[in-house]
């Protein structure tokens, strides 16, 4: 809708409130501009937007905050939207109902509603062109041991190789062997003196040398951390016989063809060793072979 107001004015020169136009005129009483608002809401004047809008902009509404007071936009008044509340009064009779009320002004814009359901799935596109070969990514870290497969069936023996005798201790080549004659030579070389006593796991000599060794499979938790590996804990373990001095221990343990660490802890007598074995990962029932061998004194 147009509204047009026309006036009757002398007048010198224009001047638009956007500073964008200037109209002079010649003083002539019989000029009658055009003042009307635009498609815009703005005032122009005989076809020319002034950039003033004719209708100024929406007051702030009034509400009801959550503490019960009256606010204007954020700014809270202190004045209680409800008054104390009084004695029952007795019901009145029902009124007329009022004419309806006049609308009121654009609320804000509410919240954004739920999304909607998704829609079905598009055709497929083309196959677009290969891309060009990436860099190599890193190597990702080792992955837990696996379980130890079944033992394997027992192979056919192998042929019986040739027997080489060796009548000296400088022989080096592969495949001889020393008789009897050397390995008294051998053993008088070494101050051993002979074997005195010898049974499962441990022989003795006559200089009073002990060697003792055991030899075996065992199931362990690989479970308690200890820095970047973990261990199973101190597992002990007892020598055929007693030491009368610390014995010299290596002790070393593996599965699967894989070697892991033994570390030595103290026993408190000197026939007994306690060994933690170390693992980098954490594992359940590992079978793991062991073995361990101790030097030492069986007398002074």
């Amino acid at each position: 809708m147009q509204v047009s107001l026309f006036v009757l004015v002398v007048v010198d020169k224009i001047q638009l409130s956007n500073y964008k136009e200037e109209h002079k005129m010649e003083e002539n009483a019989s000029f009658i501009p055009e003042i009307y608002i635009g498609e815009n809401g703005n005032w122009f004047i005989n076809n020319y937007d002034t950039g003033v809008k004719a209708r100024g902009d929406d007051g702030i509404t009034p509400h009801i905050s959550a503490n019960g007071n009256w606010y204007i936009g954020d700014i809270d008044t202190g004045v209680s939207a409800t008054g104390p509340k009084g004695d029952k009064g007795d019901a009145g009779p029902i009124g007329l109902q009022g004419p309806t009320g006049a609308t009121g002004p654009q609320g804000l814009t509410g919240p954004q509603g739920l999304t909607g359901p998704q829609g079905p799935t598009g055709a497929t596109g083309p196959q677009g062109a290969t891309g060009p070969k990436g860099d190599t990514g890193a190597v990702g870290p080792q992955g837990p041991q696996g379980i130890q497969g079944p033992k394997g069936d027992k192979g056919d023996q192998g042929p019986a190789g040739p027997v080489n005798i060796a009548n000296n201790l400088e022989t080096t080549e592969e495949g001889y062997a020393l008789d009897a004659r050397q390995g008294k030579i051998l053993s008088d070389n070494l101050g051993i003196g002979g074997i005195t006593e010898s049974g499962d796991g441990y022989v003795r000599y006559k200089d009073g040398t002990q060697l003792c060794w055991i030899s075996k499979s065992a199931i362990y938790n690989y479970s308690v951390a200890y820095g970047s590996v973990y261990h199973t804990g101190t597992q002990y373990f007892k020598f055929a016989k007693a030491f009368v001095g610390k014995p010299s221990i290596t002790a070393s343990a593996g599965s699967a063809g894989l070697t892991y660490v033994a570390s030595i802890r103290s026993s408190g007598d000197l026939q007994t060793v306690g060994l933690k074995f170390c693992n980098p990962v954490s594992t359940s029932e590992l079978l793991t072979d062991i073995s361990i061998i101790a030097v030492g004194r069986w007398k002074l």
